[in-house]
């Protein structure tokens, strides 16, 4: 009981560390490019709020949908339940969109938020590591951790280490010169090749199609779609 508790304020201490972050770095991208400071702000706040409704919803309706059905009012409490980055990343995607449109801001925005993201998702997964979430399958390497009765993949490490490299690599490249967007889209691309591979090794997953499960598909799909587009840019530029 008293484990448990510790790990659900871990959870919740990392999550905020994460947002906050994150945040800060968006804060310092759209300075550094000299955005307009205030539709910024508002435009912050739409992916904040639709990432964290994505992430509820995308756990609610594919994770973990028994305790849900269960705990209804588990989804209006970000503490509460689970949550998904892949639906977090959607919900805040629509939630930009949404906000840009309001606002009529034609420029593209998401490059501000590349660095920032990587670093968040960085930070949450302590979080998830702390609390015992996102666990992986059993393994006999020597750096597995000890959960759940056997020796396991310590995948929210793993996907802690990779969002660091990610962001420390987005960080020093985020002054060259290339079209608007295509940061926030080597972002993307990148940590969906992750998440699609670092998924088998998952133990929490549920299979759907192809015995593949809803984040698979729903990366593997992004990445086959942004590959597309940097090999056609390639190809023009050549």
């Amino acid at each position: 009981m008293y484990s448990q508790l510790y790990g659900r304020i871990a959870y919740s201490l990392f999550s905020v560390l994460a947002y906050s972050a994150a945040g800060f770095v968006i804060y310092l991208e759209a300075k550094r490019k000299e955005y307009n400071s205030e539709n910024v702000l508002y435009i912050v706040f739409a992916a904040l709020l639709g990432g964290l409704i994505g992430s509820k919803l995308g756990s609610a309706l594919f994770v973990y949908p028994d305790f849900y059905i269960n705990n209804p009012l588990a989804i209006l409490f970000p503490e509460v339940g689970g949550k998904t980055i892949v639906g977090g990343l959607i919900g805040g995607y629509i939630g930009v969109i949404i906000a840009k449109r309001i606002l009529k801001v034609k420029r593209s925005t998401g490059d501000l938020f590349a660095p920032g993201l990587a670093l968040g998702i960085a930070i949450g997964r302590i979080g998830c590591f702390l609390n015992g979430c996102c666990y992986g399958v059993p393994t006999c390497l020597p750096w597995g951790i000890f959960y759940k009765g056997a020796i396991r993949h310590p995948t929210q490490i793993y996907e802690s280490i990779f969002c660091l490299i990610l962001f420390l690599y987005l960080w020093s490249v985020r002054e060259k010169e290339r079209k608007e967007g295509d940061l926030f889209k080597i972002f993307l691309l990148a940590y969906c090749f992750f998440r699609f591979w670092v998924e088998f090794l998952r133990a929490d997953t549920v299979n759907s199609i192809f015995n593949l499960s809803l984040a698979q598909l729903i990366t593997g799909s992004i990445f086959i779609i942004l590959a597309g587009y940097f090999l056609k840019t390639n190809r023009r530029l050549k």
